[in-house]
């Protein structure tokens, strides 16, 4: 895979080049931050999203997570065996299974999104002008994507 750009390369190719190397770089960041309190990185993020919702159906988290339903049951499975999260199936339809954080899951959620919160922070460092700019080309560039 090419990383760098060439002279030829216009400036929309050498920020897709950039882009692509931060998601690497964040991503093997957060791998690594997140193992240190026994999470790999999609627990952590089926933990936070549980902690904005209450609780989620399996599939919707599997939406949020960019994944199919069999991996979401896999990281369910993992962090309810660590006492994290529960299952129960929902009211309204027991073939929905809902997931819900544990009091100890909400408790690691937020030790770990404080402390991945001030992480982000030290490492982004930015100035408040120019980090709005960024903000606003990224944020144009998601919206097409989406």
């Amino acid at each position: 895979m090419k990383t760098s750009p060439s002279a030829t390369d216009g400036p929309e190719q050498e920020l897709y080049l950039l882009l692509t190397n931060l998601f690497y770089l964040l991503d093997d960041t957060d791998r690594r931050f997140f193992g240190e309190f026994g999470l790999n990185t999609r627990q952590f993020w089926a933990l936070h999203h549980l902690s904005e919702t209450g609780s989620l159906p399996m599939i919707e988290l599997s939406r949020l997570l960019f994944t199919d339903k069999s991996n979401v049951t896999a990281i369910s499975d993992r962090l309810e065996v660590a006492g994290l999260i529960e299952r129960r199936p929902a009211s309204q339809d027991r073939r929905v299974i809902l997931l819900t954080l544990t009091d100890a899951g909400r408790q690691l959620h937020e030790r770990v999104f404080a402390a991945h919160t001030e992480r982000i922070r030290t490492l982004v460092n930015g100035d408040g002008p120019a980090l709005q700019q960024v903000l606003h080309v990224l944020g144009s560039i998601r919206n097409r994507l989406q």
